[in-house]
């Protein structure tokens, strides 16, 4: 399930890897399924299928994202502009949709194309420029945010009034379309980072990006299809949001970043590079996705849940560099 660098012993790291989190995943389903036990007679208000359906519909938003930043932390890298690009890429599709009345799938491709302009920018600032990835994309993060709020001018675009009341693409439900294109995009950049000379190069520049020069990758490229890969599919991200939900406004998936880089980062990736595992991250958006729907039938519990995202985190970086320390 989980790939590294050819060259970097991974043996203790391996704790911390996509198949751990499967379970962490099992695990945590069982306690909510405990905890929210109903008294004899009720139904369950957490394991029944509408309440599972509604996990992996929101889910998916992350894990879409979140299959972006395995890639581009596997180069060494970070991206922290996913909710504005989300935004964005709402916005602009809801406002040629809505006022301009384009067709949906020319508006799905105009929000598509925010993300790869955004994508696009980074690299040019983090390749050309020689930015920090951090600095770039907290720069890119500021920049389409701002676009988002000047477009719409506080207001939001309701979707919902343009498309059919059974409005179903493919004889498919709207609510399960995100679960089924995370699941597809997932098997797609899996086989990518795997089984394929680019995937190879994405571990390689993480694991150590002057060896992968001297061993004749192009890192340049490399950086180029995380970082418009990444920010595409946040557009993506995005623009489903809006068409699931019926609305494009500028205050969409404000502080997704923290959420979409723990999912990877718990579904396996090394903040250090060189490790990133597709599936895991979708993994750690099923986590995270689990964590908020539980706590939220909790009392007091919904305002637990970025304080435990926060603290997860830490705790998967700290394995991650204790035992990054001890491989070598």
């Amino acid at each position: 399930m989980e790939m590294t660098a050819p060259r970097r012993p991974w043996a203790v790291t391996h704790l911390v890897s996509g198949w751990s989190a499967a379970l962490i995943l099992v695990l945590e389903v069982m306690v909510f399924a405990i905890i929210l036990a109903p008294p004899a007679g009720e139904s369950h208000t957490f394991l029944n299928a509408a309440n599972l359906a509604l996990i992996l519909k929101y889910s998916s938003i992350y894990g879409i994202c979140a299959i972006g930043a395995a890639l581009t932390i596997g180069t060494g890298g970070i991206d922290l502009a996913p909710g504005a690009v989300i935004a964005l890429a709402a916005v602009v599709c809801g406002h040629v949709f809505v006022v301009e009345q384009w067709p949906l799938v020319l508006a799905v491709g105009a929000g598509l194309g925010m993300g790869l302009l955004a994508g696009a920018m980074t690299t040019v600032l983090v390749v050309a420029v020689r930015l920090p990835p951090f600095i770039a994309t907290l720069g890119i993060m500021g920049i389409a945010r701002g676009i988002a709020l000047l477009v719409t001018e506080g207001r939001f675009y309701d979707l919902s009034q343009r498309l059919p009341a059974d409005f179903a693409p493919l004889g498919i439900s709207l609510s399960i379309w995100p679960g089924v294109i995370m699941i597809g995009l997932a098997a797609v950049f899996h086989v990518v980072l795997a089984h394929t000379a680019l995937g190879r190069h994405v571990l390689a520049t993480g694991g150590n990006e002057l060896a992968a020069r001297y061993a004749g990758i192009h890192v340049g490229r490399v950086k180029a299809f995380v970082y418009v890969t990444g920010g595409t599919l946040s557009a993506l991200a995005g623009v489903v949001l809006a068409v699931v939900q019926g609305q494009g406004k500028a205050d969409l998936a404000a502080g997704y970043e923290l959420d979409v880089i723990a999912a990877a980062v718990v579904g396996g990736a090394s903040l250090s590079g060189g490790r990133a595992s597709v599936v895991g991250a979708v993994i750690g958006s099923l986590i995270f996705g689990v964590l908020r729907n539980g706590l939220a039938q909790i009392p007091g519990g919904t305002f637990m849940d970025r304080l435990i995202v926060g603290v997860a985190v830490l705790v998967i970086v700290v394995l991650d560099r204790v035992a990054t320390r001890a491989d070598r």
